[in-house]
């Protein structure tokens, strides 16, 4: 479930060892090689690094202190943890950057089945899976799974706060799912049906759906969007060629689980999107004191696309972050932007991954295969805006609920029906707050976004 990213060639800078200013150095005996490289990395790249007592250039004024320090953790996470800022949600550390660029790559190992979780109440440990979509000719679509569905076991095991990450997420080769519905007691209870799910390497298309509507005398492009991978990108360009060849007058873009990827596909899109404001900045990237010439401003990408919208639609819950929240922000100060469904996650700030380079030829250290994925950079818009670390709030309020999750595209799924409703004029944004009524109250467990999302060579 968890999607990270993104690759940078600022590590041209640091990962040269030979570029690293070594005045404190570890101890020649200590086996410290990895620490070392963390420590640096973070001293050079983090965003917060001034914020970082530890991580401050005069910490350190002999060898044997440092050393000492990078002994006192126990080993690299700890280290890692260690120098994060207090609010830094984003920040990760991986000891296998393959699975790393795999992930970039929206290639992971899975079944197909895209979940998240859920609890009756705050006060009950007890938690239990929901399906929000099944990759299509996946092992999932395969036994039947679909969104919607309910489990409360796996291996036979009641899922808790404490063991889901275990159960769902350690990328075990395969695993059974107990099914399960929710009564209207609001108690879950078991089917009986067990459904047994095999992970395999799996590339996600993150365009999920494409379709044109016909509703009230209009054409409406609907497009579902689950990431920013830069390497799906001519999908993102077939896709939009056949809503301007069949020339659109609105668009809905379905961003509700878009945790997030490539800068770069992200201005794709906004040209896509608004082609008419081509060369107009879409973003600016702010990096720490020691990387202020790396600074820039970015613009929407020219795709030779023309929709001739003066308005977007776009469906949001929680899952929607980094990239897809910088596309909102982006595109805000050019065209009307509409949000509907819940409020979105709230990272405005990126990434790159840090790898350790032992050369000017990007050799990486044969040693190990540690990298880090830091947050380097904070991100505006054209105006300067940039203060939504809380997330976006929708204009039109619509959470999903569990007792009308819908058909994803189908025009009577409860986002997309108030999306034509706002459309059509029967609801306007003005006064729309939603009276929906969520029939199945529970607290919704969420596995954090992590997608950074640039590359300056782009």
């Amino acid at each position: 479930m968890k999607k990270l990213l993104f690759v940078f060639v600022l590590f041209l800078v640091f990962g040269c060892k030979d570029d690293q200013d070594d005045s404190v150095k570890v101890a020649n005996n200590e086996n410290l090689e990895v620490e070392d490289f963390i420590y640096k990395a973070m001293n050079y790249v983090y965003y917060w690094q001034k914020d970082i007592p530890n991580l401050a250039d005069n910490r350190f004024n002999n060898d044997k202190k440092y050393t000492a320090f990078l002994q006192s953790f126990d080993g690299p996470k700890k280290l890692f943890d260690s120098l994060q800022y207090t609010y830094d949600r984003f920040s990760v550390i991986t000891d296998n950057y393959i699975d790393l660029e795999n992930q970039l790559n929206s290639i992971s190992l899975s079944n197909g089945m895209k979940f998240s979780f859920g609890r009756i109440s705050k006060n009950d440990a007890k938690i239990f899976g929901y399906v929000r979509y099944v990759l299509p000719n996946s092992d999932a679509e395969t036994k039947g799974i679909k969104r919607g569905d309910i489990f409360s076991h796996v291996n036979g095991t009641q899922l808790t706060e404490t063991n889901y990450v275990n159960l769902m997420l350690s990328n075990t080769p395969t695993y059974t799912i107990s099914l399960a519905t929710i009564n209207n007691n609001l108690t879950v209870q078991s089917t009986g049906t067990t459904i047994t799910l095999n992970n395999s390497q799996i590339t996600e298309k993150e365009l999920y759906i494409s379709k044109i509507i016909e509703h009230n005398g209009k054409k409406v492009g609907y497009v579902m969007y689950n990431g920013f991978a830069s390497n799906q990108e001519d999908d993102l360009k077939n896709a939009f060629a056949d809503l301007a060849s069949e020339q659109v007058d609105e668009l809905v873009v379905d961003l509700r689980y878009n945790p997030g990827g490539s800068v770069a596909t992200s201005q794709l899109l906004a040209g896509l999107i608004a082609g008419e404001h081509a060369g107009k900045v879409f973003g600016s990237m702010e990096y720490n004191a020691k990387l202020t010439e790396y600074n820039r401003q970015i613009e929407i990408i020219d795709s030779g696309i023309r929709l001739g919208l003066s308005r977007v639609i776009f469906l949001v819950t929680r899952g929607s972050a980094s990239a897809s929240e910088m596309m909102i922000n982006g595109l805000n100060p050019y065209m009307d932007v509409v949000l509907i469904g819940s409020k979105t996650y709230g990272k405005n700030v990126g990434s790159f991954i840090v790898y350790d380079y032992i050369d000017n030829k990007k050799t990486k250290n044969p040693n190990h295969t540690w990298a880090l994925l830091p947050i380097t950079f904070g991100i505006a818009n054209s105006e300067g805006f940039s203060d939504y670390g809380d997330g976006f709030s929708p204009n039109i309020e619509l959470p999903e609920s569990l007792s009308n999750l819908g058909i994803l595209g189908d025009v009577n799924e409860p986002l997309l029906k108030k999306a034509l409703d706002v459309i059509s004029g029967t609801v306007t944004v003005s006064n729309a707050l939603s009276t929906h009524t969520v029939l199945v109250p529970f607290d919704e467990i969420q596995i954090e976004p992590g997608r950074a999302i640039y590359n300056p060579t782009n």
